[in-house]
């Protein structure tokens, strides 16, 4: 079952191809910042891994809002 969460696509932390890469670097940023959760999450397109800090989630109806699959929370 695949857990959809929405953002604005430009509130991301950063754009990543690779799975693995996206997890090291929001380990990174997570080092940086202890208690602001981040997902890890693909994109409308599957194309590529945005990381972005979970507080920064928008509703569904939200007019910026681009449906994100989850992949993993930091």
């Amino acid at each position: 079952m695949e857990t959809r969460i929405f953002f604005n696509s430009g509130d991301s932390v950063a754009n990543i191809h690779d799975y693995n890469e996206a997890v090291r670097k929001g380990q990174i940023f997570k080092q940086a910042r202890h208690n602001d959760e981040l997902v890890i999450a693909k994109d409308p397109n599957d194309k590529e891994y945005a990381i972005f800090y979970a507080k920064d989630a928008l509703p569904a109806e939200h007019e910026k809002s681009k449906p994100y699959e989850i992949k993993n929370r930091l």
